[in-house]
């Protein structure tokens, strides 16, 4: 009896020591994943990142679901400092909008 508990006590901590080094190696998996998508997404504006998310996501899970995620989802990375903001539009950009909505209003009115 005596001689099968030392066995066991032997194999033991090569046991532990396996357990320990597969979770190691898995969790380091992850991070490595976790690591490439936040690369993936790192510069990218508000509205690049939505609709990355929203393309990934809308084949697997449908479209109104995959943007409740995105509207979760892309303002804790633009907190984190992962996306950027939006660029505001100039205002050379603003006046052409302007200049095109008159233009179509006056041809509507004309006919």
């Amino acid at each position: 009896m005596e001689v099968q508990m030392s066995e066991e006590k032997k194999r033991r901590p090569f046991r532990v020591i396996f357990k320990l080094l597969v979770f190691l190696g898995l969790a380091a998996a992850v991070a490595k994943v976790l690591g490439a998508k936040k690369d993936e997404l790192f510069g990218l504006t508000e509205s690049e990142a939505r609709e990355k998310f929203e393309q990934k996501l809308a084949s697997r899970i449908g479209e109104d679901v995959a943007s409740e995620i995105a509207n979760q989802v892309i303002p804790k990375l633009k907190e984190k400092g992962v996306i950027k903001d939006d660029p505001a539009p100039s205002a050379s950009d603003e006046d052409t909008s302007d200049e095109e909505m008159a233009g179509s209003a006056e041809e509507a009115s004309s006919e």
